[in-house]
Protein backbone atom coordinates (compact mmCIF):
# COMPACT_ATOMS: atom_id res chain seq x y z
CA UNK A 1 0.00 0.00 0.00
CA UNK A 2 2.92 2.78 0.88
CA UNK A 3 4.12 1.59 -3.15
CA UNK A 4 0.73 2.50 -4.57
CA UNK A 5 0.65 5.53 -2.10
CA UNK A 6 3.74 6.74 -3.06
CA UNK A 7 3.20 6.70 -7.58
CA UNK A 8 -0.10 8.15 -6.20
CA UNK A 9 2.64 10.97 -5.31
CA UNK A 10 4.71 10.59 -8.37
CA UNK A 11 1.57 11.36 -10.39
CA UNK A 12 0.53 14.83 -7.98
CA UNK A 13 4.16 15.80 -8.45
CA UNK A 14 4.06 15.47 -12.24
CA UNK A 15 0.35 16.98 -12.62
CA UNK A 16 1.64 19.88 -10.19
CA UNK A 17 4.46 20.34 -13.01
CA UNK A 18 2.00 20.38 -15.12
CA UNK A 19 -0.06 22.98 -14.02
CA UNK A 20 2.99 25.53 -13.47
CA UNK A 21 3.90 24.89 -16.75
CA UNK A 22 1.02 26.03 -18.15
CA UNK A 23 0.81 28.93 -16.11
CA UNK A 24 4.09 29.53 -17.35
CA UNK A 25 2.77 29.23 -21.18
CA UNK A 26 0.03 31.11 -20.67
CA UNK A 27 1.86 34.35 -18.81
CA UNK A 28 4.46 34.29 -21.86
CA UNK A 29 4.12 35.97 -24.86
CA UNK A 30 6.26 38.44 -26.92
CA UNK A 31 6.25 41.20 -29.56
CA UNK A 32 5.50 40.40 -33.01
CA UNK A 33 3.46 37.51 -34.92
CA UNK A 34 4.77 34.97 -33.39
CA UNK A 35 6.13 36.12 -30.30
CA UNK A 36 3.81 34.31 -28.15
CA UNK A 37 5.05 30.86 -29.79
CA UNK A 38 8.74 32.25 -29.39
CA UNK A 39 7.50 32.75 -25.93
CA UNK A 40 6.07 29.45 -25.01
CA UNK A 41 8.53 27.64 -26.53
CA UNK A 42 11.00 29.58 -24.00
CA UNK A 43 9.32 27.67 -20.85
CA UNK A 44 11.29 24.11 -20.19
CA UNK A 45 9.34 20.61 -20.20
CA UNK A 46 8.92 20.54 -16.32
CA UNK A 47 6.76 17.27 -16.47
CA UNK A 48 9.22 15.41 -18.79
CA UNK A 49 11.98 16.89 -16.04
CA UNK A 50 10.05 15.89 -13.08
CA UNK A 51 10.11 12.19 -15.18
CA UNK A 52 13.87 12.05 -16.01
CA UNK A 53 14.70 12.76 -12.31
CA UNK A 54 12.33 9.89 -10.77
CA UNK A 55 13.83 7.63 -13.76
CA UNK A 56 17.44 8.70 -12.85
CA UNK A 57 16.81 8.09 -8.71
CA UNK A 58 14.46 4.76 -8.68
CA UNK A 59 14.88 1.59 -9.88
CA UNK A 60 15.10 0.22 -13.30
CA UNK A 61 12.47 -2.03 -12.45
CA UNK A 62 10.22 0.84 -12.44
CA UNK A 63 10.86 3.01 -15.29
CA UNK A 64 7.72 1.32 -17.37
CA UNK A 65 5.60 2.51 -14.16
CA UNK A 66 7.37 5.80 -13.73
CA UNK A 67 6.54 6.72 -17.72
CA UNK A 68 2.57 5.72 -17.65
CA UNK A 69 1.88 7.72 -14.53
CA UNK A 70 3.93 10.85 -16.04
CA UNK A 71 2.13 10.00 -19.12
CA UNK A 72 -1.74 9.60 -17.61
CA UNK A 73 -1.00 12.64 -15.78
CA UNK A 74 0.26 15.01 -18.91
CA UNK A 75 -2.86 13.69 -20.57
CA UNK A 76 -4.76 15.42 -18.88
CA UNK A 77 -2.90 18.86 -19.65
CA UNK A 78 -2.64 18.07 -23.35
CA UNK A 79 -5.16 17.35 -26.43
CA UNK A 80 -2.77 14.81 -27.92
CA UNK A 81 -3.96 11.45 -28.14
CA UNK A 82 -3.42 9.49 -24.75
CA UNK A 83 -1.57 6.52 -26.95
CA UNK A 84 1.01 9.50 -28.37
CA UNK A 85 1.17 10.98 -25.14
CA UNK A 86 2.11 7.29 -23.60
CA UNK A 87 4.78 6.20 -26.46
CA UNK A 88 6.43 9.68 -26.01
CA UNK A 89 6.89 9.18 -22.26
CA UNK A 90 8.06 5.66 -22.75
CA UNK A 91 10.70 7.35 -24.98
CA UNK A 92 11.54 10.10 -22.41
CA UNK A 93 11.96 7.53 -19.85
CA UNK A 94 14.47 4.82 -21.75
CA UNK A 95 16.27 7.91 -23.18
CA UNK A 96 17.12 8.43 -19.44
CA UNK A 97 17.60 5.11 -18.19
CA UNK A 98 19.69 4.43 -21.15
CA UNK A 99 21.71 7.36 -20.07
CA UNK A 100 21.97 5.72 -16.80
CA UNK A 101 22.89 2.76 -17.62
CA UNK A 102 26.15 3.73 -19.36
CA UNK A 103 26.79 6.77 -16.37
CA UNK A 104 25.28 8.13 -13.47
CA UNK A 105 23.20 10.95 -13.41
CA UNK A 106 25.35 13.01 -10.89
CA UNK A 107 26.98 15.06 -13.32
CA UNK A 108 25.46 18.68 -14.74
CA UNK A 109 26.06 17.70 -18.16
CA UNK A 110 24.32 14.31 -18.20
CA UNK A 111 21.48 15.64 -16.47
CA UNK A 112 21.32 18.53 -18.88
CA UNK A 113 21.38 15.94 -21.90
CA UNK A 114 18.57 13.52 -20.11
CA UNK A 115 16.21 16.05 -19.67
CA UNK A 116 17.10 17.89 -23.27
CA UNK A 117 16.83 14.41 -25.06
CA UNK A 118 13.21 13.29 -22.94
CA UNK A 119 11.79 16.84 -23.89
CA UNK A 120 13.39 16.91 -27.71
CA UNK A 121 11.60 13.09 -28.14
CA UNK A 122 8.35 13.84 -26.49
CA UNK A 123 7.88 16.81 -28.11
CA UNK A 124 8.95 16.20 -31.69
CA UNK A 125 7.08 13.21 -31.31
CA UNK A 126 3.86 15.04 -30.29
CA UNK A 127 4.53 17.16 -33.76
CA UNK A 128 4.72 14.13 -35.81
CA UNK A 129 1.30 12.71 -34.37
CA UNK A 130 0.00 16.29 -35.07
CA UNK A 131 1.06 16.45 -38.46
CA UNK A 132 -0.14 12.90 -39.20
CA UNK A 133 -3.62 13.89 -38.31
CA UNK A 134 -3.50 17.03 -40.01
CA UNK A 135 -3.08 15.13 -43.03
CA UNK A 136 -5.40 13.06 -42.64
CA UNK A 137 -8.03 15.08 -41.56
CA UNK A 138 -7.41 17.08 -44.84
CA UNK A 139 -7.60 14.11 -47.10
CA UNK A 140 -10.79 12.98 -45.45
CA UNK A 141 -12.27 16.00 -44.55
CA UNK A 142 -12.37 15.85 -41.31
CA UNK A 143 -11.93 18.38 -38.75
CA UNK A 144 -8.23 18.83 -37.34
CA UNK A 145 -6.24 19.90 -34.38
CA UNK A 146 -4.07 21.76 -35.44
CA UNK A 147 -1.20 21.67 -37.97
CA UNK A 148 2.43 21.33 -37.22
CA UNK A 149 5.30 23.40 -39.46
CA UNK A 150 8.66 22.88 -40.03
CA UNK A 151 9.08 25.85 -37.54
CA UNK A 152 7.52 23.92 -35.06
CA UNK A 153 9.70 21.79 -35.44
CA UNK A 154 12.57 24.16 -34.19
CA UNK A 155 10.28 25.44 -31.54
CA UNK A 156 10.24 22.25 -30.01
CA UNK A 157 13.88 21.86 -29.80
CA UNK A 158 14.24 25.57 -28.34
CA UNK A 159 11.81 23.54 -25.54
CA UNK A 160 13.88 21.07 -25.63
CA UNK A 161 17.35 23.45 -25.00
CA UNK A 162 15.34 25.46 -22.43
CA UNK A 163 15.16 22.33 -20.56
CA UNK A 164 18.82 20.70 -20.44
CA UNK A 165 19.75 24.10 -19.20
CA UNK A 166 17.40 24.63 -16.37
CA UNK A 167 17.42 20.90 -15.59
CA UNK A 168 20.89 21.43 -13.64
CA UNK A 169 20.06 24.17 -11.79
CA UNK A 170 16.02 22.40 -10.67
CA UNK A 171 17.41 18.66 -10.36
CA UNK A 172 18.35 18.87 -6.52
CA UNK A 173 15.35 20.14 -5.49
CA UNK A 174 13.84 17.83 -7.97
CA UNK A 175 15.40 15.10 -6.54
CA UNK A 176 14.72 15.41 -3.11
CA UNK A 177 10.48 15.38 -4.23
CA UNK A 178 8.67 14.13 -0.21
CA UNK A 179 7.19 10.71 -1.24
CA UNK A 180 9.20 9.28 -3.76
CA UNK A 181 11.58 7.85 -1.33
CA UNK A 182 9.35 4.57 -0.33
CA UNK A 183 9.73 4.12 -4.16
CA UNK A 184 13.79 3.44 -4.06
CA UNK A 185 14.12 0.02 -3.30
CA UNK A 186 16.98 -1.38 -0.76
CA UNK A 187 20.13 -3.47 -2.31
CA UNK A 188 20.62 -6.23 -0.13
Amino acid sequence: MKRLTSLGIFFLWVSLAGAAQLFLISGSGGPGVDGPALGRACVPDLMTLVLVVAVGRLDRRDVVTLALIAAAARAACTAAPPFAVLSGCLVAALIADTIRRFADLDRAWLRAGAAGSGALAIGTWLLLVDLVRGSEARVTGRLSFGQASDADFVLAALTAAVTALVAPLVWPALHRLPGLRRLERKAF
